[in-house]
């Protein structure tokens, strides 16, 4: 199947702060059914974006990063689920495969597809951590957010998010309405 992927956006934050707000931004958006895919080294700030995408849902349990259990969920607003997958805990030589047996394609084929944006708040998001490791996996419809630390500040990051698929370029559009500072990246 051939996926739409939209021009990636970015934009800088210069704290776990900002970082965590982009995070509560996009959680105040999401419905049941999106797919967040995180990509970025160790310390580049997966779980401090989750934590604000958790927030933004309503979330108000402390969110920790699923490395060592894979996979932690909570409830958000209006009986919305957040699932938290880690995978950077995979086996090297076959992450997939390792995927697999803790049941990755039943949590996200349970996600279901996105409702609209005004659609009801049931069912689940679905976020992952060292997303590149199970790429094969991801469904269609995704929203790809890579962060990479950059500058000489420890908290400052460079965050590209780029859809794949209809519900995830309405998602990023949205956000992109609501956070000036997201702009799409040129070149």
């Amino acid at each position: 199947m051939h996926t739409s992927v939209t021009h990636p956006y970015a934009v800088e934050t210069h704290s776990a702060a900002e970082t965590q707000a982009l995070g509560h931004q996009l959680g105040s958006l999401v419905q049941a059914g999106h797919i967040i895919a995180l990509r970025g080294d160790l310390g580049a700030g997966k779980t401090t974006f989750t934590q604000g995408l958790a927030a933004g849902m309503g979330i108000t349990a402390r969110v920790t990063s699923p490395t060592f259990t894979l996979v932690n969920e909570y409830q958000g607003r209006g009986g919305l689920q957040l699932i938290h997958v880690d995978v950077y805990r995979l086996a090297d030589t076959a992450p997939e495969l390792d995927a697999a047996t803790f049941g990755l394609e039943e949590i996200l084929d349970s996600a279901g597809e996105p409702t609209s944006l005004s659609g009801q708040a049931s069912g689940a998001v679905v976020v992952i951590e060292w997303a590149d490791r199970v790429a094969g996996m991801l469904t269609d419809d995704h929203l790809a957010v890579n962060l990479e630390a950059t500058g000489d500040s420890p908290d400052h990051r460079r965050i590209v998010l780029t859809a794949h698929g209809p519900h995830s370029a309405a998602l990023l559009q949205a956000l992109a309405q609501r956070v000036p500072s997201l702009r799409p990246q040129i070149g």
